[in-house]
């Protein structure tokens, strides 16, 4: 299988040291020749950048949203060349522009699904938020909740329907922000699920069987914080990971997933860089080696 790598070195609208400095960090460590040495075709990396004159002062959202189209522009190209997509970003808000790209390349009714590895839910609004921090609402911004000129920046056409996103290894809730997600149709599973495996198994193929294609997003904090001390958002008692590993081959061995995202790796915090950066290594290394197929490309890009 070809794989596209893609790299958003930002945080919010600026390129910066500390989580922005993730995505380099895996290719000069060889993520590259790894996922290569475990019989995956890997194209050149390409980079998603927002020239500094595109910028809007003081609109954050806006500058993320255009910077997620263009990480929509390499999603899509990746997807009509009918290869996975393996995004590394530096936070979470990388992701309305992945799923931009697949509605981009299928077609803005096609039906995807979310499947959504993080130690938080990351369903906070302007209105719940308690902290305001942008990177704690990717889903609800994707589930349409929130974020209108975010989305129309990114070019997302159409919201994902709360009854297509599986949100996984969530351990940490905001008050206000649990009380929304009870009032929609995601679900959500703790470690303690994923673990049992069953809970996790029965979610994932309910969401594959109602999807056409999924998009997979891990936030490497969904891991314990003993795999990842420099995370910028630690929570005990997350996954092992060989359990992460398995939480996310169930989800690509359904063959339905065409793009997986990860983020949040901070590789320059001292002493603690290298550990999280070997963990996340290994981390793709094993689980991207089940990633054998991509959903077929509709008929419409042969036309």
């Amino acid at each position: 299988m070809r794989l596209q790598l893609v790299t958003v070195p930002y945080r919010y609208d600026e390129r910066a040291e500390g989580l922005g400095a993730g995505p380099a960090a895996l290719l000069e460590a060889g993520l590259a020749d790894r996922l290569a040495a475990a019989g995956r075709e890997v194209a050149e990396p390409v980079e998603a950048t927002l020239d500094a004159a595109e910028r809007e002062e003081g609109r954050t959202a806006i500058n993320i949203g255009r910077l997620g189209a263009r990480t929509a522009l390499h999603v899509a190209s990746a997807r009509r060349a009918h290869a996975g997509a393996l995004v590394l970003a530096g936070d979470d808000t990388a992701s309305i522009g992945v799923v931009s790209g697949l509605q981009q390349a299928d077609g803005a009714g096609t039906p995807i699904g979310l499947v959504w590895l993080d130690a938080h839910g990351d369903f906070n609004t302007p209105e719940t938020s308690y902290s305001g921090i942008l990177a704690g609402m990717p889903v609800a911004i994707l589930a349409g909740l929130a974020g209108p000129l975010w989305r129309g920046a990114a070019g997302l056409a159409v919201p994902i329907p709360t009854d297509r996103i599986l949100i996984v290894g969530v351990r940490e809730l905001d008050q206000k922000e649990e009380t929304l997600l009870r009032s929609t149709d995601v679900r959500v599973l703790s470690p303690r699920d994923v673990c049992a495996g069953e809970p996790l198994r029965t979610a994932v193929e309910r969401l594959a069987n109602s999807c056409s294609l999924l998009c997979l997003h891990v936030d490497l904090d969904v891991l314990d914080p003993r795999h990842v001390p420099s995370a910028s958002t630690p929570a005990e008692g997350g996954l092992e990971i060989e359990e992460a590993v398995e939480a996310m081959a169930a989800v690509l061995r359904t063959g339905k997933v065409a793009a997986v995202s990860v983020a949040g790796l901070n590789p320059g915090a001292a002493g603690r860089g290298e550990r999280s950066t070997a963990t996340t290594l290994t981390l793709l290394e094993r689980a991207i080696a089940t990633w054998d197929r991509v959903p077929g490309p509709p008929a419409s890009f042969g036309s």
